[in-house]
């Protein structure tokens, strides 16, 4: 069972939000999203502690600034799905019968819905009930004991959030039987590695095992609360360098085919290992949906690959969020959730099982998640055809007084990966984006793929494309008052009887495409703004509108 859809209306920073859910998910947005409030709603309601909660009047959502027009209504669904049609029926789900309904793809789903209401008198009601697929309650006997049950099978286990950790710190010391029971796992799991053997020996592979203990009490347990931790692995490696790097060994080996009896150890020692560390018991068929909030935090990026990897192994539902563009680099593009906070709603963008071509995905994968994973984090794309026009666009763009990224624009070059897919892709996750291309032949017919995506709407292409009326960005600037530039590169006096094209090849050849981009951007930096042709002023101004557009 997985939870597959969240909604949410007027529940503390956010207004309105219906965010669908799958296995892994990475979520990124800036700051005011709302990452905060949906934690705390599935940290709430899905606690595996014993007493449901209740809303109280901080719950409800306010506009921005004006406390007085608190809503006094909020209601919350938590959409659950059965992993494949009919393992609703299998012995772990049987007591909530009642609650499953039926749907058209043949999958049966639980609806469950939390409505608060908020009285003059600041008093607060919470309602619970279970829906069917069109939305009508279902004749449920007693709501509170079968949400119980649910929350007992698929608890939210929130990582690494002192708020939610305080109550594990008069916990710190496991009971004996616990650490023995830890102690077997990893002695089992050492033993059953031992027989796949990758090169590593038995002391290498208790190294290893020793740094994932290591690992998992970095994310299990508060940093520094308490003065003697006990810990559960006492004997750390004197290398600890070496003993990450047999951890990854280690994670590829538990990785492979065949392997899923060595990840149903590691969810014991995960779900032994979380239970040592406080008052938290878990039902033996639990199944926790696993937040994890800013992983990346307080780990080098080699230890937080190991460490991703790791975490990927549990066979767990899990949603992360994160700032880091090392962590999605090691996220495969389908799992990635762009939140944007926009007037009425947080609008939430993902690419999704089939959004591209199997072609289109393997060129995103290494055009953005491999080489530039933080452009996910823009707001738009200004899309150019090469480097020359990546060095000369953002020089220009400081001249005219814009920050790119302040302003949360990339400049990003699509020759090698084309431009259809880097245009299709930005449209499904929500980015705005704009295209400059050549005046050459390659150029017309890039800009003939903008227009039919536009749909040849006129004013649209006014807002996504902006053409040179020259062969290239060198002859373009060349008329543009830079011609000076390229007879020094070329050494060329000043009025040489000799065609432009000629001039630009020779300066190409004595220095290079990328260097003679880097010359005239520096020659713009010495002259300012009045340099600056105003084409791009006018294309700056759009690209700009259109950022601040998606983070208004």
């Amino acid at each position: 069972m997985i939870l597959e859809r969240v909604e949410i209306v007027g529940f503390r920073g956010i207004n309105r939000l219906s965010l669908m859910l799958e296995q892994n998910n990475v979520l990124i947005g800036e700051n005011a999203w709302g990452k905060s409030s949906l934690l705390d709603a599935l940290t709430l309601l899905l606690s595996p502690e014993l007493d449901l909660y209740h809303f109280v009047r901080e719950d409800f959502w306010f506009p921005p600034g004006d406390i007085k027009g608190r809503e006094h209504h909020l209601h919350i669904i938590l959409t659950f799905r059965e992993t494949q049609p009919g393992r609703h029926r299998v012995r772990r789900y049987r007591a909530l019968e009642a609650c499953w309904s039926p749907c058209q793809d043949d999958f049966h789903r639980i609806f469950y819905r939390l409505e608060g209401e908020c009285g003059a008198d600041g008093s607060v009601m919470t309602l619970r009930s279970f829906l069917n697929s069109d939305g009508q309650p279902l004749p449920v006997e007693n709501i509170n004991n079968q949400v119980r049950h649910l929350v007992r099978l698929m608890p939210v286990l929130r990582l690494r959030d002192a708020r939610f950790m305080r109550r594990i710190r008069n916990g710190t010391v496991p009971n004996v039987p616990d650490v023995e029971v830890t102690a077997r796992q990893l002695d089992f799991l050492a033993r059953e590695l031992a027989t796949r053997p990758q090169n590593l020996t038995d002391g290498q592979i208790r190294q290893g095992l020793s740094a994932m203990v290591q690992l998992l009490e970095h994310y299990f347990s508060e940093q520094g609360a308490g003065q003697a931790r006990h810990r559960l692995m006492r004997r750390r490696s004197q290398n600890e360098q070496r003993s990450w790097r047999y951890l990854d060994i280690i994670n590829r080996m538990i990785d492979k085919p065949g392997s899923r009896s060595h990840r149903v150890i590691l969810l014991g020692l995960f779900s032994t290992l979380l239970q040592a560390k406080g008052t938290l018991r878990l039902h033996k068929d639990a199944r926790p949906l696993l937040l994890m909030e800013d992983p990346e935090t307080r780990l080098h990026p080699i230890m937080l690959s190991v460490a991703w990897q790791l975490l990927n192994l549990l066979p767990l539902q899990r949603i992360a969020t994160t700032n880091s563009g090392e962590l999605l680099s090691l996220t495969p593009v389908e799992h990635v959730v762009r939140l944007v906070r926009e007037s009425s709603r947080v609008a939430a963008w993902r690419l999704g099982p089939g959004g591209l071509s199997a072609e289109d995905g393997r060129r995103i994968a290494f055009h953005i998640r491999f080489n530039r994973a933080s452009s996910l984090f823009a707001r738009c794309w200004l899309l150019v055809e090469g480097e020359t026009e990546t060095w000369v666009i953002n020089e220009l763009a400081r001249q005219c007084g814009h920050h790119f990224d302040a302003e949360g624009i990339k400049v990003i070059e699509f020759a090698q990966s084309g431009l259809k897919p880097l245009v299709k892709f930005a449209r499904r996750m929500g980015i705005e984006w704009h295209v400059l291309v050549d005046g050459d032949e390659a150029g017309k017919k890039y800009a003939a793929t903008v227009r039919s995506l536009l749909n040849n709407d006129r004013e649209e292409e006014r807002e996504h494309l902006t053409a040179l009326p020259a062969l290239d960005m060198e002859h373009f600037m060349y008329r543009q008052g830079f011609a000076d530039v390229f007879h020094r590169v070329a050494q060329l006096p000043p009025n040489v009887p000799m065609n432009t094209r000629k001039i630009i090849t020779k300066a190409i050849h004595r220095s290079s495409k990328p260097d003679l981009a880097i010359e005239v951007a520096m020659e713009a930096g010495r002259r300012g703004i009045d340099a600056v042709p105003p084409l791009f002023k006018k294309m700056f101004s759009r690209v700009v509108w259109l950022a601040r557009g998606r983070a208004d």
